[in-house]
């Protein structure tokens, strides 16, 4: 028999395989066999026969152990990995079919494009495995870092196509996306943290994402804080549903979030327009872009590409890598990989709604949030409706930083799901149902 509580506890958790899982069922036991101890000391039993009889009580030590390593295992979303794999197999395989790109023989471009693929599969594989709320922890730290790398980037970087970058010798960062990263994950540490603070916990998380919007704007990111702006606004109105600040004045923190982003999004399209829109630039991309496509056959070259290649492509192909795809191989294979996305942001959703983390599930609503909107921006700019703005098709694009970049939110995310067992259980309502 154990009649010491500590032995007891050591001995199950010497069951359970998932030594990150242990800490919190030792907590977990440690709290059960303290309430029974108090029961029988209650009762009028001394101290020592109530720890005795309150470890008694518990059980088989091996057993408890047993079943509850059954049950905290870590959780791996295959379907998101395979997916992820997929998609960056077929980006890299389409480039060394493409030829001669404006920038130059796609080839070159598909064998950059393997050290990149490699470097993030080793990223993801570490990423996995990292214990996320240790994010949480140093979320402000992380936020500060991201405000000297921008201005480091504002006042040392080198302007490449519209886009501020930093070199370290031949290798080019484009620093806004790490910057990004950076700043949501402190904004929803901090929005994790005020739950139930009502108008003033709201305005500052305001006041975090319209920093981080500023400064992405400095970046000259200006397709990233567009992105961002509805990123933020979407995490919010979800808080705002799930009753985080209030529940009773939930609509009115909808309403200010729409108001405000709404207001926001006035100011900052017209700037961005000035600043970066270039009418003959933005007529050729689109003219172009559109005798690519009307081409398109469902399977096969285009016939327009057969009669000129690729000469006519806009400078900044990367953007357009989806119309390089149908008009190089069909529609059919087009669709393919819309489908595959789609069924990569469905997974992603589903897995989402079901975490019981608040940290972990308001990072997940950003990272999913943000790759849709990449996802349905890129098509826009495929189909020639919006030009002068920068975005890559995830996973499939040629681009280190973008790609290593999504790579990271998808092991964040991969983090989050593995330790959703384990994590305590804060989550006190459903998007449809309030306690």
């Amino acid at each position: 028999m154990h009649y010491n509580n500590d032995k007891f506890i050591q001995k199950v958790c010497e069951q359970i395989g998932f030594k990150a899982a242990r800490k919190g069922i030792e907590q977990e036991l440690k709290a059960h066999i303290d309430d029974n101890i108090e029961q029988f000391i209650a009762q009028g039993l001394d101290e020592k026969t109530a720890i005795i009889k309150a470890t008694e009580c518990m059980g088989d030590p091996i057993e408890i152990g047993e079943a509850l390593n059954r049950i905290h295992r870590p959780q791996t979303e295959w379907g998101v990995i395979s997916l992820v794999i997929l998609l960056s197999i077929f980006g890299i395989g389409t480039m060394f079919f493409i030829g001669d790109l404006p920038a130059g023989s796609s080839s070159i471009f598909g064998k950059k494009q393997i050290v990149y693929a490699i470097l993030g599969m080793g990223f993801l594989v570490g990423i996995y495995l990292f214990d996320y709320m240790k994010l949480c922890k140093y979320g402000r730290k992380i936020f500060l870092s991201g405000i000297i790398l921008t201005i480091t980037t504002v006042l040392f970087g080198t302007n490449e196509n519209g886009i501020l970058c930093l070199k370290m010798g031949e290798i080019t960062f484009t620093t806004a996306f790490i910057c990004n990263l950076m700043f949501m994950i402190y904004v929803i540490a901090e929005l994790s943290k005020c739950r139930g603070e009502g108008i003033i916990a709201f305005l500052k998380i305001c006041s975090l994402c319209a920093i981080s919007l500023i400064l992405l704007f400095f970046n000259m990111a200006f397709a990233l804080s567009l992105i961002m702006l509805i990123v933020y606004a979407i995490i919010l109105t979800v808080a705002a549903i799930k009753g985080h600040f209030n529940y009773e004045k939930r609509w009115s923190y909808i309403c200010a979030t729409w108001g405000i982003s709404v207001i926001s999004l006035i100011a900052l399209i017209p700037h961005m327009m000035l600043i970066n829109y270039n009418p003959h630039n933005s007529e050729y991309s689109t003219n172009m872009v559109s005798k690519y496509l009307e081409g398109s056959q469902w399977i096969g070259k285009s016939a327009f590409l057969n009669a000129h290649g690729w000469r006519y492509l806009p400078k900044h192909w990367a953007d357009y890598f989806l119309t390089i795809i149908i008009t190089n191989f069909g529609w059919i294979i087009g669709c393919l990989i819309i489908s595959f996305l789609i069924v990569l942001f469905s997974i992603m959703i589903f897995r989402t709604l079901n975490l019981k983390n608040t940290y972990g599930f308001y990072l997940s609503v950003g990272i999913v949030v943000y790759l849709i909107i990449n996802f349905v921006l890129n098509i826009l700019i495929t189909m020639g409706y919006v030009n002068n703005l920068d975005c890559n098709l995830s996973f499939i694009s040629f681009g280190g930083t973008d790609y290593l970049n999504n790579i990271f939110v998808v092991g964040l995310f991969l983090s989050v799901w593995r330790r959703n067992l384990i994590m305590p259980s804060d989550m006190y309502s459903s998007l449809t149902h309030y306690n």
